[in-house]
């Protein structure tokens, strides 16, 4: 006989999977400092690609100043602007996914914490109706060495 009871959590358990879980049940295999870390990384990498387009984007827009001005313009001053830029960017994304990714780890934590309480509960269920099944008997699965 099918229980409601048990529908109505295998019901909340599959849109949680389908949903949210999507994302939050891989999220719950790492700790919180190393999942916050390599999305910092991975969002430093994106910065410094992005980055690197917008000079190219930059280059190719100023290319007539550059080419009037090739012998005039000081190569070092502008290194040095464009790494003090580089730095500054590189340090805001920084921040800014460090906190982004803390929060979306401590937000999804209650959502893995019922999720796994009603897997709980789906399993102790279904244990109890196996224990039923039987007469009461409860039949192990595990190896047993003699």
């Amino acid at each position: 006989m099918v229980r409601e009871e048990k529908v109505k959590l295998m019901s909340r358990i599959a849109i949680y999977e389908k949903n949210k879980g999507k994302t939050e049940i891989p999220m719950n295999g790492y700790y919180k400092g190393d999942y916050v870390r390599l999305h910092t990384l991975k969002a430093i990498v994106s910065a410094t690609v992005t980055f690197v387009l917008i000079a190219a984007l930059v280059v190719v827009y100023k290319i007539d100043f550059l080419l009037e001005n090739v012998f005039k313009v000081e190569y070092k001053k502008m290194a040095l602007g464009i790494l003090a830029l580089y730095v500054v960017w590189i340090f805001v994304y920084w921040i800014a996914a460090r906190i982004f990714y803390a929060q979306k780890y401590n937000a999804s934590k209650s959502n893995i914490i019922i999720y796994n309480h009603n897997l709980k509960k789906l399993q102790e269920a279904a244990d109890k109706e196996g224990v039923n099944a039987k007469g009461g008997v409860v039949i192990s699965d595990d190896f047993v060495d003699f």
